[in-house]
C-alpha cells in the first residue's frame, strides 16, 4: 500500500510540474512575435503600441498636462528613461456620419540629452460596433521642452498597415535633426549622446544629432 501511496504522489509531482512549465512556456510566448524578437505590448487607454525592448519597465498610465494618458518606458536595470506614449481621444460632433467619430492624437517621445522631441499622428476613428481607423489627418514632430536648441529638417509619414482605410492600425515613422549650442565643459558629454560638432568658435560649439521615431499603432 505505501508503494502504490508512493507512486501516487510521484506521478502527481511529474504531472503539476510538466503543467507548471507550459504555463511558463506560454508567458513567455506571448512576449515573443513570430520573428522571435521579445516584445513588451503597451495597452493604452484607446489601443495599443508593441515595444521590441528587452527588460524594461513600463509606468502605469497617467494624465499628463496636455490631457494625454501617457506611459513611460525604462530600462529595468539602470532606470534610465528610453522613451514615453501618450494617446488622447476628443469626441467630434460630424452629422454627416451615423457612428460615433472622434479625433485620436498619439505620441511617441524621445529625450536626447536635454532635447525632448515627439512624433504625433492625428486620426479620425469612429465607432458602433466595430471601431475603426477612418483616416490619418495630420504626422508631424514637435519639440516639447523649452531648452536652447533647434529641431530642424522634420520628416514624417504614417500609412494604413493594409494599404487602405477604414483600418484597424497605422504605422507611423520620421526623422528630424537636433541642433544644441554647447561649451567646453558639455561639448563632451553631448559628443557621448550621439552629437557631432559641426560648427565651432568663439562662442562656443554647434552639435547636432540626427533622431528617428517610429511606432504601430493597433486598435485590434
Amino acid at each position: 500500500m505505501i508503494y502504490i501511496l508512493a507512486f501516487i504522489a510521484v506521478a502527481l509531482f511529474i504531472v503539476i510540474a510538466f503543467d507548471l512549465s507550459n504555463v511558463y512556456s506560454q508567458k513567455e510566448t506571448k512576449d515573443t512575435n513570430v520573428n522571435n524578437v521579445l516584445v513588451k505590448t503597451i495597452q493604452l487607454k484607446y489601443g495599443h503600441i508593441d515595444v521590441s525592448h528587452d527588460h524594461v519597465n513600463i509606468s502605469k498610465p497617467k494624465l499628463d498636462s496636455d490631457g494625454f494618458s501617457r506611459i513611460e518606458v525604462y530600462d529595468k536595470n539602470s532606470g534610465k528613461f528610453i522613451e514615453a506614449y501618450g494617446v488622447k481621444e476628443e469626441p467630434l460632433d460630424v452629422s454627416s456620419y451615423t457612428n460615433k467619430v472622434s479625433k485620436v492624437t498619439i505620441y511617441k517621445e524621445r529625450k536626447d540629452y536635454s532635447a525632448v522631441t515627439r512624433l504625433y499622428v492625428v486620426l479620425t476613428v469612429y465607432s458602433d460596433s466595430l471601431r475603426q481607423i477612418k483616416s490619418i489627418d495630420k504626422t508631424y514632430w514637435q519639440k516639447v521642452d523649452d531648452g536652447d536648441w533647434q529641431l530642424k529638417n522634420p520628416h514624417a509619414v504614417a500609412i494604413s498597415t493594409t494599404g487602405i482605410f477604414p483600418s484597424k492600425e497605422i504605422e507611423a515613422s520620421g526623422t528630424a535633426t537636433i541642433e544644441m549650442k554647447a561649451n567646453i565643459f558639455t561639448v563632451g558629454i553631448l559628443n557621448k549622446s550621439g552629437f557631432n560638432v559641426f560648427q565651432s568658435g568663439e562662442n562656443g560649439y554647434y552639435l547636432r544629432k540626427t533622431v528617428e521615431l517610429g511606432f504601430r499603432y493597433s486598435l485590434v
